[in-house]
């Protein structure tokens, strides 16, 4: 278990020190305002941008798979802190069952020598009593003695008939019994404390044996309780290290993600100056398609493969963009070709987007058009070609009905393989004004 915790460790001071080497070689682009510029300028600038967003993206990614495993090494010596914090109150519920039982034999031991202290006590005053009877028995003879009296043989020939013999015999028979029982009385009294104090004591030293025993495996418990508590204390160090880390990490690609919406935000400063610039000279008139013989046209459809069109020109609902959809998406497959669908001048060819793949996000590029194709032609007639996969023409290049200027693809804000295809007219004003469906030219 503990061989897991170092191999986490080591993955997390790795990951730091790559951490603490590749930050400071991320730039961090200063925003420059959209200014006077040509729109090939502004559109390197887009490019530029779409490289800086791209790196701060692969780093946000390269941070994000270091967490995750920062994450997973801190899980994995969590469940390992977790476990020894187990068995540490295993340990803690042990000591206190100990301790419980030690202040049970405490009482007891407590008890006991009470017990064996009133013992001591009584046994002192049986022997005084013993002393007292025999210093009285002594000194009734001492006084026997002293005042002449006569022997018991003496008191028995004194007698003046057999019967008063017989009772003289009786009563100093009688005399000595009670002296004689008296102190044998209080002799086997002794005795009984004595034992009874013997016992005490022995259960005493019974207890204090336990009570050591018991103080013994305590000290055990606490001893293998200190060794986990130190084992634990280190993987919590462990823990909070790599947690630092994740914190690092977090905070690093909070500020990436501010750098990218910025990022994404001067792009689409950047589209609306190109969009300014298209306004200027792109052709004016009634929107009406002139074909190139100076006829009245329609339009060629711009995916020849697919006519499958999953969101057509109007309001939409739940796609997570604006309600009113400006073009209609045609479906396909991911390099089908794109045409054009009316014969005109290339305005705009752009191949600033890297992520052709479907997202639920705008990533940004071209204002999440992606890859894209705007061809003026004339009489104020513009056509749309997003989310390429790559682009077909270049800007000035006269394009032929129906001919190839492009590859249907995912970039931009796209969450799936489709052209986005929008009429304006009279690109100079707001977009809501200059679109028209796209279906009155087929």
């Amino acid at each position: 278990m503990i061989s897991n915790a170092k191999r986490g460790l080591a993955l997390a001071l790795s990951l730091v020190l790559a951490f603490v080497m590749v930050l400071p070689m991320l730039s961090r682009p200063l925003y420059v305002p959209a200014s006077a510029a040509t729109t090939e300028e502004l559109k390197q600038k887009i490019a530029n941008l779409d490289e800086q967003i791209a790196a701060s993206e692969e780093k946000i990614a390269e941070n994000n798979k270091n967490k995750k495993e920062a994450q997973s090494s801190a899980d994995s010596i969590q469940s390992e802190v977790d476990a020894l914090q187990t068995q540490i109150s295993a340990y803690n519920s042990k000591i206190d069952a100990l301790n419980e039982q030690i202040s049970s034999l405490n009482d007891d031991i407590n008890s006991t020598q009470k017990d064996i202290s009133e013992t001591e006590k009584k046994l002192a005053k049986q022997k005084e009593s013993i002393g007292d009877t025999q210093k009285l028995l002594g000194e009734r003879l001492s006084a026997m003695y002293k005042t002449g009296n006569v022997t018991n043989l003496e008191i028995l020939l004194e007698a003046d008939s057999f019967a008063s013999f017989l009772n003289r015999l009786e009563l100093i028979t009688r005399i000595s019994k009670h002296d004689s029982d008296i102190i044998a009385t209080l002799q086997e009294q002794s005795a009984e404390l004595q034992s009874t104090k013997d016992t005490l004591e022995s259960q005493q030293s019974s207890l204090q044996a336990s009570k050591q025993e018991i103080q013994s495996a305590k000290s055990e418990q606490q001893d293998a309780k200190s060794q986990i508590v130190s084992k634990k204390s280190t993987l919590d160090t462990k823990v909070n290290t790599l947690n630092g880390y994740i914190e690092e990490l977090d905070a690093d690609s909070a500020e990436l993600e501010s750098y990218v919406a910025a990022a994404r935000a001067q792009q689409q400063a950047y589209m609306n100056s190109i969009n300014a610039q298209l306004a200027v000279t792109a052709s004016t008139g009634t929107g009406t398609y002139v074909t190139p013989e100076g006829g009245n046209g329609t339009f060629v459809w711009p995916v020849p493969s697919s006519h499958n069109v999953s969101s057509g020109y109007g309001y939409r609902s739940g796609v997570g963009v604006s309600n009113f959809h400006y073009g209609i998406d045609i479906t396909g497959a991911h390099g089908a070709e794109i045409v054009a669908a009316a014969a005109g001048t290339v305005s705009i060819s752009a191949n600033p987007c890297p992520h052709d793949y479907p997202k639920n996000y705008n990533c940004g590029c071209s204002g999440g058009y992606g890859n894209y194709v705007v061809i003026d032609h004339g009489n104020g007639l513009l056509t749309y070609y997003a989310h390429m996969a790559s682009t077909a023409c270049g800007v000035g290049q006269y394009v032929a009905q129906g001919q190839v200027i492009g590859y249907l693809g995912c970039s931009g804000y796209s969450t799936g393989n489709h052209c986005h295809f929008e009429v304006r007219v009279n690109s100079s004003g707001d977009r809501s004004l200059t679109a028209r469906n796209p279906y009155n030219y087929f």
